[in-house]
């Protein structure tokens, strides 16, 4: 038996052992009780009874005392004789009904005695009522014969002696269950005092192991949370370690791929971009898996038009489908609305992924994509929308389809694997079907193809404008422009360099942020791209010294192989003007130079030459065009934007509608002095609002809020200080 459950039997027995104690105590309590009744009554009877014997003693002796005399009797002596007689003959009767058996003959005689005694009294009194005296002498010599008197006396002390028997014949038996009661109570006394102390130790040992537990479940949890944030820590410095080679092997491979090649030598780049492509999708999915595991995968909310979704989907894998001599086709149903909101950018990612999956899997035929409805509620706008990708490849045996969604597992295993991957795709688009409301099934044959069908919840957006398109800006010339590039890694330091020399401008590069700010107190850059993990100091000390010290306006891109959401937005915060991923994607950087730089040179030129949009006129004229006054309150208010700014994001991202509410009408206050017609006014209450959606916080149209405002408000107060 084990200790456990020994511990358990130990204590059930002495709890049943306990109950059956309690039990004979009550039976041996109520026989007491009941007998020391008993005794009571029989005591109180037997001391009423040596009552009644006495006054029938003292009634039969005065009675003949009073008859046997030779005295004569009056009436009114006759009647109290009379009286008496009564009073005899009803105290015999009580006495010969009350007595116990012992004694039941003695009281019988004493009865008959007293019937003879009244007979011969009666016979007394009618003689002298009828004045018949030889009658009276007859029966005055009767009664001395009888001598009634004496015959009661000594019946009654045999009655007396009877009843005094019983009665200490009751109260030793009392005594007897009194000591039997007193004896089990200290038996149950003790064995309860036995019992309470083995339940008192027991509860206390399990108390004390319960403490333990909870100590080392604590220890526990708090190894597994310093494991948890290793894993994290592990996890993003493992993203950073792959992105930074990764960066160099794809941004150098795109660079080779536009030169002069020849066939083989291109066949060559291709398989090195498509393998560092390939490690780049790893690392990916690596960290999703890890972002769902940590509860830290967020679903966006936003609107886009689901049917450009499905057509860059076809545009994207045109190619692959080309090269495999596949078809590709798509439909989607007329009810399914064009704008939906949700989150494009994981929608497509399991479209990519699925698709993928379906083109790898595929060696003839094709890919079939179709959208339908499921259910509408037209009242909240949502609908339930289905998704189909169905093949025409090599099927799923019966004993993976089972498995086909869990962690690693694979359609192919060992040496005979041809297709790759890493077993996560799965996993993830599950994850990512069901945070959107969904579920995902499959359906398959082997040798006759696979289909993929999973749900989503979508809302419909009634009013949306057209998404733009994205501008190439491969033409796009940093000329004139002066660039300062931040960054250690000496391979993306050549890359940058290469791709900033074919956009006309020759950058200055620098290793550290302890360097970069040093530069920037001396000299002055339209733009900074920098790194975030660096030697000597980080781009997060290097950004807050540039934003807070030295209040420099300049835009600085951060550039960095950290890619998490959370990642994104503590650059954002921390006061950097966007944000570029690593591997640095060539088109996608000068994208987002050409768009900071052109929004920067718009506000400007819009500043200076739109006196009723973004003058200073209105806050010129309240300080009567005191430059001193009017620098010191646009320097307040560059402090209370930097304050507001970071506030406003930090309640988006804690999703507090009242916080943001408020921070918006403090910014209302601060801006209100450039007058009711300044764009910065006018985009504040114009765009404000579209940050609350219901009571829901768009955290993404509050970056873009932001981004917007801090452009105008920048420009408006570097015009204003400088004149």
């Amino acid at each position: 038996m084990s200790k456990k459950g020994a511990s358990f039997f130990f204590i059930v027995t002495l709890a049943l052992i306990l109950i059956a104690l309690i039990v004979v105590t009550q039976v041996f309590t109520t026989t007491s009780t009941t007998a020391l009744t008993t005794g009571n009554r029989k005591a109180v009877e037997t001391f009423r009874l040596n009552n009644k014997i006495q006054e029938l003693v003292n009634l039969s002796f005065d009675l003949e005392s009073k008859l046997k005399k030779n005295e004569p009797l009056n009436e009114a002596r006759l009647q109290s004789v009379n009286d008496s007689l009564l009073l005899l003959g009803y105290n015999a009767s009580i006495l010969s009904a009350a007595t116990i058996v012992e004694g039941r003959s003695t009281s019988e005689a004493i009865n008959s005695i007293v019937d003879t005694q009244v007979y011969i009294s009666e016979q007394i009194i009618a003689a002298v009522r009828n004045a018949n005296s030889a009658q009276l002498a007859y029966f005055r010599d009767s009664l001395r014969v009888l001598a009634p008197g004496d015959k009661v006396y000594k019946n009654c002390l045999q009655l007396q002696e009877a009843l005094n028997n019983n009665l200490q014949q009751a109260l030793y038996k009392n005594s007897e269950q009194a000591g039997k009661l007193s004896l089990l109570n200290r038996i149950l006394a003790l064995f309860s005092i036995i019992a309470i102390l083995a339940l008192a130790t027991i509860i206390i040992r399990r108390q004390s192991q319960q403490l333990k537990l909870i100590e080392e479940l604590k220890e526990a949890e708090l190894a597994a949370l310093k494991s948890k944030n290793a894993k994290e820590e592990f996890l993003a410095n493992m993203s950073h370690e792959l992105r930074t080679p990764l960066n160099a092997l794809i941004g150098f491979g795109n660079l080779l791929d536009k030169t002069a090649l020849n066939d083989q030598q291109k066949e060559y780049v291709e398989i090195i971009k498509s393998s560092g492509y390939n490690l780049l999708y790893i690392v990916n999915d690596v960290l999703d898996i890890s972002k769902i595991e940590a509860g830290k995968l967020t679903i966006a909310h936003r609107p886009f038009n689901l049917y450009n979704l499905l057509s860059n989907l076809q545009k994207m894998f045109s190619a692959s489908v080309q090269e495999k001599g596949l078809f590709y086709k798509y439909s989607i149903n007329e009810q399914v609305p064009e704008y939906v909101i949700g989150d494009p950018d994981r929608l497509q990612q399991i479209f990519v992924n699925l698709i993928s999956n379906a083109i790898k899997f595929t060696a003839q035929g094709g890919i079939e994509v179709s959208t339908g409805i499921i259910w509408i509620d037209e009242e909240a706008k949502y609908y339930k929308l289905s998704f189909t990708i169905k093949d025409s490849g090599i099927g799923i045996p019966k004993d993976k389809v089972e498995t086909i969604f869990e962690r690693f597992e694979q359609l192919e295993h060992g040496a005979l694997r041809q297709h790759g991957g890493t077993g996560l795709g799965l996993t993830i688009v599950k994850n990512l079907v069901e945070r959107m409301g969904g579920s995902i099934s499959v359906y398959s044959h082997v040798n006759e193809g696979s289909e993929f069908n999973f749900t989503c919840i979508l809302e419909k957006s009634d009013a949306i404008k057209p998404e733009p398109e994205k501008a190439t800006d491969a033409s796009f010339s940093l000329k004139n422009y002066k660039v300062l590039v931040v960054e250690d890694n000496k391979a993306n330091q050549v890359l940058l360099k290469h791709i900033f020399n074919k956009h006309n401008v020759q950058p200055r590069i620098i290793d550290n942020g302890k360097e970069a700010v040093a530069v920037l107190r001396k000299e002055s850059f339209d733009i900074v791209l920098m790194d975030i993990q660096m030697p000597v100091m980080d781009g997060y000390t290097a950004i807050s010294i540039l934003r807070n010290e030295l209040y420099l306006k300049t835009p600085v891109i951060a550039m960095t192989a950290y890619v998490s959401e959370s990642d994104v937005r503590k650059c954002l915060e921390s006061g950097f003007t966007d944000y570029m991923a690593k591997p640095v994607d060539e088109q996608l950087l000068i994208q987002k130079i050409a768009s900071t730089l052109n929004h920067t040179e718009n506000n400007a030129v819009h500043i200076n030459n739109s006196p009723n949009g973004s003058s200073l006129d209105f806050l010129r004229e309240i300080v009567g065009d005191d430059s001193e006054v009017l620098t010191e309150i646009l320097q307040e208010m560059n402090l209370q934007w930097h304050k507001d700014k970071n506030d406003l994001l930090a309640a988006s991202a804690q999703q507090d509608k009242d916080g943001v509410k408020r921070i918006l009408h403090r910014m209302k206050s601060t801006f209100s002095s450039l007058g009711p017609e300044h764009q910065v006014y006018k985009i504040l209450m114009e765009k404000g609002h579209a940050i609350v959606n219901g009571n829901e916080i768009l955290t993404d149209e509050t970056i873009k809020f932001i981004e917007e405002m801090d452009g105008l408000i920048n420009s408006t107060l570097h015009y204003g200080i400088e004149r």
